[in-house]
């Protein structure tokens, strides 16, 4: 899906965020992330927090996968949460996530596999630009305009791409992990993900 978002139209001030994994009512990924909360109720009650604390009632929150492992007994409390969130989602699906559950859920605007957001804003000095984000909940090692200073949001790795033998994914790539446990379990801004990428050089393709 395309999503086209113009931040320089209107009166409000509208911002655009990502997130990822929040994994609610799994009691492991407390142990596998080291997560700092006691039981998953805080680490609830934290994310909703921090959620809103950060985004405002008219902000777009891109959230990218694998949401809930919530029980039926568990899941109206999911759906409270989720309308007490600040801001309009759009859902990007996560190999945890059942399809048909996500839709039934309330407060997502969309719902998808991969998504590609073209966003018009004002950089820091104050031009007028379009920037290309290419989600998904996957890392994509070639993603669509790659070549011309797009940027590639993802989440599943729980930041385990930053070590071992493939640490170097995100070498000279303007890629980012948008999982929660990676950013205080706060949705982290297009702006943010500019001013930590948009440094890396393009590398421009190869053609013989």
């Amino acid at each position: 899906m395309r999503l086209n978002i113009d931040l320089t139209q209107g009166k409000k001030v509208i911002n655009v965020f990502f997130t990822s994994d929040f994994h609610l009512f799994h009691n492991n990924v407390l142990k596998f992330d080291n997560r700092p909360f006691d039981d998953v109720h805080e680490m609830h009650l934290a994310i909703e927090e921090r959620w809103n604390e950060t985004v405002g009632p008219d902000d777009i929150v891109i959230y990218c996968g694998d949401l809930s492992f919530a029980r039926r007994e568990d899941k109206q409390y999911v759906d409270k949460m989720l309308l007490g969130l600040n801001g309009k989602i759009h859902f990007v699906m996560g190999n945890h996530d059942k399809y048909d559950e996500i839709l039934k859920m309330p407060k997502f605007e969309t719902v998808q596999d991969y998504l590609e957001l073209r966003l018009t804003h004002y950089n820091d000095e104050n031009i007028k630009v379009e920037t290309l984000f290419c989600v998904m909940h996957y890392p994509i090692y070639s993603w669509n305009k790659k070549h011309h200073g797009s940027y590639m949001i993802h989440g599943h790795c729980h930041g385990n791409l930053h070590h071992g033998e493939e640490a170097d994914f995100y070498t000279n790539r303007r890629v980012i992990d948008v999982g929660c446990m990676l950013h205080d379990y706060t949705p982290i801004s297009y702006s943010e993900v500019i001013q930590k990428l948009s440094h890396i050089e393009i590398e421009k393709p190869t053609r013989e």
